[in-house]
């Protein structure tokens, strides 16, 4: 087994969010071909890299808009338009709309660009925080 195989493997370990990737896939269904939604993976361990998250850049009216980057191993096929909820190490789930083609080109993992744009939420329980 050479090293990039063994990297494959070791990798996910290191990966504590966690991804579900939901998408339409084409179906047969006797001599027709239709479109359902599909869970393409469930609970698979992933590692998002935000990048493009620039405070100065957000809009007055509270939108949540930045790029980020999902890291995760070459067995998933995810196509551009799939649906990615992300669970981090601390139980938030983030959702992101928009997702291009996964890039394969690495033998240890692949990248899937994600865009989050959604309303901004607010989060405070007693005014205090959440602790």
């Amino acid at each position: 087994m050479n090293g990039y195989k063994r990297m494959a493997k070791v990798l996910p370990k290191l990966w504590h969010d966690r991804v579900t990737i939901t998408g339409v896939r084409e179906v047969e269904d006797g001599p027709f071909t239709t479109t359902e939604d599909v869970v393409i993976c469930e609970n698979r361990p992933a590692k998002v890299v935000l990048s493009g998250l620039k405070t100065s850049e957000q809009s007055f009216y509270g939108t949540d808009l930045y790029d980020a980057k999902l890291i995760i191993d070459n067995g998933v096929k995810v196509a551009a338009g799939d649906l990615i909820a992300v669970t981090d190490v601390n139980g938030n789930v983030t959702q992101y709309k928009r997702a291009s083609r996964g890039y394969t080109g690495y033998e240890t993992h692949q990248e899937v660009a994600m865009v989050r744009d959604e309303k901004a939420k607010e989060v405070a329980a007693n005014e205090l925080g959440n602790d």
